[in-house]
């Protein structure tokens, strides 16, 4: 039994461009629903389409290069040849940007469903059901509704009549708040305004979050200045990830190379583009990849911290053991940075304060200086002691009673 998907990209805008194909934070609808599609298991999309102009053609391939098999379809005959008897279909509507959630609720096995919300002013833009509920934008059917629309004589709106199919044989509903709506966590893009609205929308909403003082107090404030900048081009997100690896990579050769200062200054420039990888995956599509990712080179970046002083020392001309407070100290401001990332984990939904937890963003920040001015013994011997009492003034105030 197969997954496969029905996306449309037919209606055109007031400028004559495709709906599908309006850009949000730097990707096209069509592209952000094929990567929502493909994280719960989808291998194959069908595009309703009236026609295939060249830039449709264009997003289309760099969808395949993602894995994904992508073939245009104009009616439903051409889409009965793509499914077999036990196979799933999930409809996504012209235009809609929804959250992985919305996908991972209506892709779940079971008997044909439909997304759904009430009727309210926030929600006109969704096709209608019934007197009191409109169409969330998503849908799960089976594969005799497409033979019966197939067999169905006359011309249908492909999309629009198998939604009616699965409405009249009693599907499932899974309703969503029409506050979300508002929110912009679910939204029908009618319109390039409309577009851009949202994509405001949804960098205001992008949360400091994460633990450590480092990140949420410097770090993830400089990133949200420069996040329209960020979103605007989809090569951000693509080459990031090189440029962050790149970056620690070059840490820990500036390390070995003696230039403990130069090493440490560029760590804050690593730091930072992890933020913004981060601040990237909390809205675009690609944040199940770009968070294995972020986390690999976080834990790379965080190891490296705790060897920092063999690096520098061993690395050097002179080829000597580091300074007992460096070598000895370094390792446990790590496990110290380390246990406080445990503790946080171990939070979970009632996190409070987390921004006064120590992290390697925040030990990188202090060390620069440090070994600019030739102070390194001494801060290395301190830090480890700050991140304790971090820690232990966290404990403190996460665990008094919250305000009622």
């Amino acid at each position: 039994m197969a997954l496969i998907a029905l996306v449309g990209a037919s209606e055109i805008l007031p400028d004559g461009g495709l709906r599908a194909l309006v850009t949000v934070a730097g990707e096209t609808l069509i592209e952000r629903q094929a990567a929502r599609l493909a994280d719960v298991g989808v291998t194959h999309i069908a595009v309703a389409v009236a026609a295939v102009p060249a830039d449709l053609l264009a997003t289309c391939d760099r969808i395949r290069r993602r894995g994904l098999k992508v073939t245009p379809v104009r009616a439903a005959g051409d889409l009965v040849a793509l499914v077999e008897a036990e196979d799933r279909i999930i409809l996504v509507a012209d235009g809609l940007r929804a959250g992985g959630t919305h996908y991972a609720a209506i892709a779940k096995p079971g008997s044909p469903a439909i997304l759904v919300t009430g009727d309210t002013m926030l929600t006109q833009s969704f096709e209608r059901i019934d007197a009191t509920r409109r169409w969330g934008g998503l849908a799960s059917i089976s594969q005799p509704m497409v033979v019966e629309l197939a067999a169905m004589p006359g011309e249908w709106d492909m999309m629009l009549t198998l939604l009616r199919l699965a409405v009249q044989s009693g599907a499932r509903r899974l309703y969503c708040e029409p506050a979300l709506f508002e929110q912009g966590e679910i939204a029908i893009v009618s319109d390039r305004p409309t577009a851009a609205l949202i994509e405001q929308s949804s960098l205001q909403q992008v949360e400091y979050g994460g633990m450590g003082l480092g990140r949420s107090a410097i770090m993830m404030p400089i990133v949200r200045l420069i996040g329209p900048l960020l979103v605007k081009s989809p090569k951000t997100a693509r080459y990031l990830p090189f440029i962050t690896a790149f970056s620690w990579i070059a840490v820990a050769a500036l390390a070995a190379s003696g230039l403990a200062a130069a090493g440490a200054l560029v760590a804050i420039f690593g730091g930072l583009c992890l933020a913004a990888m981060r601040f990237l995956s909390a809205f675009r599509a690609e944040s199940a990849a770009q968070d294995r990712v972020r986390d690999l080179i976080r834990t790379f970046g965080w190891a490296l911290l705790g060897f920092y002083p063999w690096l520098v020392s061993l690395g050097g001309p002179d080829h000597l053991m580091p300074a007992f407070a460096e070598a000895a100290l370094a390792p446990c401001l790590a496990a110290a940075i380390l246990l406080a990332r445990w503790l946080y984990e171990d939070g979970g939904e009632k996190r409070r304060f987390h921004w006064l937890l120590p992290d390697t963003d925040q030990a990188w920040i202090l060390l620069a200086p440090a070994l600019i001015f030739d102070f390194a013994t001494l801060m290395f011997a301190i830090l480890p002691l700050l991140a304790l009492l971090q820690i232990l003034l966290w404990l403190r105030l996460a665990r008094r009673p919250g305000a009622r």
